[in-house]
């Protein structure tokens, strides 16, 4: 079997196993993969993964930055949801903005997401925190802008992750590559985290944040 062979075996198999969070993410993968105008989501095995992440977290006030259509946000509100918590996911585009709430409500998960039209660095600066989970998605210039914000907010036992960190060994252009190196960089630096990259899509990373020493 080739290595291209044994990979789409494994997703074959892992899609059975994924979570059926919601009906309405089957017509937005479908949506994603035919459409121009929006950037690809998360992806289905990102997406189980992040669902039981936050699920095993217990989180309960947790923020989105990049909704797009809803695809991600509608995975964690189902997690949220099951929490007994809420997830505040911030997008910058008019369009997708509209569109998300549109799927939001029609997920069924209206009381347990809100979802705010702006700059995820702008806004998140408003909140005061502490979050219990962070979901890093947004414009891939501000992942290394944001870093201190969301650690300083990140409550301690809490996680961070970040979506498409493997772009610079994938091949990704420059400007897209050269913020996600520097923000894993940023991100195993720091002292106050323990964090790991695991191969799902174009990579998540994974941040905990330690319990401080007294």
């Amino acid at each position: 079997m080739t290595n291209t062979s044994k990979s789409s075996a494994i997703e074959g198999y892992l899609k059975q196993f994924n979570p059926p969070s919601n009906p309405v993410l089957a017509r937005l993968v479908k949506e994603h993969t035919e459409r121009t105008d929006v950037i690809p989501c998360i992806g289905e095995e990102a997406a189980g993964f992040i669902y039981w992440l936050v699920r095993l977290i217990k989180a309960k006030e947790v923020v989105e930055f990049g909704s797009c259509i809803g695809y991600s946000t509608i995975v964690i509100g189902e997690a949220v949801k099951a929490n007994g918590g809420h997830l505040t996911s911030i997008e910058i585009a008019k369009n997708h903005y509209r569109e998300a709430v549109r799927n939001v409500r029609e997920a069924g998960l209206s009381d347990y997401v809100s979802i705010v039209n702006g700059d995820a660095k702008v806004e998140f600066e408003k909140m005061s925190g502490p979050f219990d989970f962070i979901m890093q998605d947004s414009l891939k210039a501000l992942y290394p802008v944001m870093i201190g914000d969301c650690v300083e907010k990140l409550r301690a036992g809490g996680v961070m992750v970040a979506d498409d960190t493997l772009f610079l060994p994938v091949g990704k252009p420059e400007k897209m590559a050269v913020p996600m190196d520097a923000y894993n960089k940023l991100i195993f630096g720091d002292s106050r985290l323990t964090s790991t990259i695991v191969p799902i899509g174009d990579g998540l990373t994974v941040s905990f944040k330690c319990e401080s020493k007294s």
